[in-house]
């Protein structure tokens, strides 16, 4: 599978909604280990854009508000995209094992009558 950088819109406004195999994928990145290194490139970025803003001279409005925008929504965006991949595994189905009901022995065991356990009693 190929990914190639995107520097246009891709998806239309159809599209907006995950699908479910979209939400498989999220929830199978959340137990990579990768997950964590991409994580940390987007909070490095998220800082790197947050320290410019911080560097900026105050006497300039204009670049002050507009750092303190493009700080705030990187932070968004990162938490948005964490967000989406927790949601997708906590949404998760589960295949579990189907539970064997239990034996008479097992719905028994206790039963104060049961023939076996009298025969067994001290």
């Amino acid at each position: 599978m190929e990914i190639r950088h995107r520097t246009t819109r891709k998806l239309k406004v159809t599209e907006l909604v995950i699908s479910e195999e979209e939400k498989r994928q999220l929830a199978q990145l959340y137990q990579d280990e990768r997950y964590t290194a991409l994580l940390n490139v987007m909070e490095r970025v998220c800082i790197e854009l947050e320290t410019a803003h911080f560097n900026t001279p105050v006497g300039d409005v204009e670049t002050v508000l507009g750092g303190h925008i493009l700080a705030k929504s990187s932070w968004l965006f990162f938490q948005y995209v964490q967000r989406m991949v927790l949601n997708a595994y906590n949404s998760r189905e589960v295949e579990t094992e189907p539970e064997s009901p239990p034996s008479l022995d097992e719905m028994l065991q206790g039963v104060e009558g049961f023939p076996e356990q009298e025969a067994t009693a001290p």
